[in-house]
């Protein structure tokens, strides 16, 4: 016959014996019951027999049930164990998740390890100088006070675990040949875990714990539990070291930004200065040029006019750069200002018209206006919109040939605009308000496509061989750009190839939104109706 198990064996006396003795004294009690109905003497003595079976059942069932007790016991302490140990390991996750310094989750990790493990002291080292040595990054209970200590990787156990990879267990250090006595270091360390830390398949330190608190060696359990610790520390090292790239990254382009708007200030501030420099002695030129022209000094001969003529032309267009640079490095530094006030833009767009006459009546060109009926009144700075007129009339009238025709519209009407944001951070939104459009369209050679995004930047011109040949510096679309947005409206064009283009603007009929923080006097915040506002407030 085939012999059971012995966890059988152990199974069935444990949970049925005292059931098996209680059953036999059951029969036992029926039979002497039956014999002492008839008179039998088994009626005396198996009575007795039941009472001896029933005390041994009852023995046998205590004894189960301290086995029981003791079972439950040891299994509600296995569990206990288990809960603290997921408890650290679920503080330790959250420490990773949290925190961003290296130092506290390795204190955090060294603090686990020595509480799960209930030993004395343990340490979290990474290697340094090239392999030579280990620095303690962090220490707990006896070890403590070594954090920032060196140990050599050569003649420590330590050393040999990063050597190796593989994890170790000593239960005797005093007497092992390969433990490392630190200087200085009072307690004997007697019995030691030791689990490599490894990233990308190299191990770059060790997690160790020593000396158990009840005098036990380590186990093979408690070396498990703190390479998953350990493992930890790893996954808590590569996060560091991808925060660390970050916030280097961060400073390097916060240091670049810095520099760049150090430089545009500077070369804003040199344009200025430059272009001072260069006016007054330009006011000059143009100013006895003119002077001889007319005659005030004497005669002039038909030689001299025509050269003195291109002096003067060329002066004025030369003045007339220069003080786009000008007003554009002044709205770069934050030092323009719009001096608002209630404007008929009927006046801006005669004058402007006006003012490049000279430039169609060479080319023949005419001009036709189409104003709305209504009044064309804004809050603005008549003399800067007069000067984006200016410069998309002369824009129009450079690039539109002999006989072309240019056409100035302006209409009162609603449109959205984007409203300033109430805090820096937040999205702006779009607001329908009073307006007023203005577009100048022509017929000239157009904007080809991909060309269009240059447009209203500084410096640029389209590349084609008629912009080459036009003079400019390519400022004047940048400049109404940058006038329009400090009045709170937008700037945009459309153009096709060979048909013409037209650019418009549109500019709030209430003026630009004023907020206290733009240091702007005059009218309530949302609508000024007058005072003044500066380029560092649009």
């Amino acid at each position: 016959m085939g012999r059971f198990p012995l966890t059988a064996r152990v199974n069935w006396n444990r949970i049925d014996l005292a059931r098996v003795l209680t059953g036999i004294a059951v029969v036992v009690g029926w039979l002497g019951v039956y014999f002492a109905f008839h008179g039998h003497w088994l009626g005396i003595a198996l009575p007795l027999t039941t009472t001896g079976l029933t005390f041994a059942a009852l023995r046998a069932g205590d004894a189960g049930a301290r086995r029981r007790s003791a079972a439950l016991r040891d299994a509600l302490a296995s569990s206990a164990a288990r809960n603290r140990e997921l408890e650290r390991f679920r503080h330790v996750a959250a420490t990773l998740l949290t925190s961003g310094e290296l130092s506290v989750l390795l204190q955090e990790v060294s603090d686990a390890a020595v509480d799960l493990l209930q030993a004395e002291g343990g340490a979290v080292a990474l290697v340094v100088e090239e392999g030579r040595f280990l620095k303690i990054q962090a220490g707990t209970g006896t070890l403590a006070d070594t954090r920032g200590r060196l140990v050599p990787s050569d003649g420590s156990l330590v050393g040999e675990v990063v050597g190796s990879g593989a994890p170790l267990l000593s239960n005797e250090m005093h007497l092992d040949p390969r433990s490392y006595k630190m200087p200085g270091m009072e307690i004997t360390l007697r019995t030691a875990a030791i689990v490599p830390l490894r990233s990308a398949g190299v191990a770059i330190g060790t997690m160790s714990v020593y000396n158990r608190r009840d005098g036990r060696a380590f186990s093979e359990h408690d070396l498990q539990l703190l390479q998953t610790l350990g493992d930890q520390v790893v996954v808590g090292l590569d996060r560091a070291s991808v925060l660390e790239e970050s916030r280097r990254n961060e400073r390097a382009l916060a240091a670049k930004n810095a520099e760049l708007q150090r430089a545009t200030r500077l070369k804003s501030e040199f344009l200025a200065n430059m272009s001072h420099e260069l006016r007054t002695p330009l006011n000059a030129i143009i100013g006895f040029s003119d002077l001889i022209l007319s005659e005030g000094v004497g005669e002039v001969s038909a030689q001299q006019r025509e050269f003195l003529e291109a002096v003067l032309r060329n002066g004025r267009h030369l003045l007339e750069l220069i003080n786009g640079v000008l007003d554009l490095s002044k709205i770069e530094a934050g030092r323009m200002t719009l001096a608002l006030a209630a404007t008929d833009l009927r006046e801006a767009i005669t004058g402007a018209v006006a003012d490049t006459a000279s430039l169609r009546s060479a080319k023949r060109q005419d001009v036709w206006l189409e104003l709305d009926d209504r009044p064309l009144k804004v809050v603005a700075d008549g003399v800067r919109v007069r000067q984006v007129l200016f410069n998309l009339l002369s824009n129009a009238s450079k690039f539109t040939g002999e006989g072309g025709t240019i056409i100035l519209s302006a209409l009162s009407t609603r449109a959205p605009l984007a409203s300033p944001a109430d805090r820096a951070g937040d999205e702006q939104k779009l607001v329908t308000k009073d307006v007023v459009w203005v577009s100048v369209a022509d017929t000239g050679i157009g904007i080809a496509p991909h060309e269009m995004s240059k447009l209203f930047q500084e410096f640029s011109q389209v590349d084609s061989s008629a912009s080459r040949q036009a003079q400019g510096t390519g400022l004047g679309l940048a400049l109404s750009k940058k006038l329009v947005e400090m009045h709170g409206g937008t700037i945009g064009a459309e153009s096709l190839p060979g048909r013409g283009s037209t650019f418009w603007f549109i500019l709030p009929a209430d003026g630009p939104v004023r907020r206290a923080l733009a240091g702007s006097a005059g009218g309530p915040a949302g609508g000024p109706a007058g005072g003044s506002v500066s380029g560092s407030a649009a």
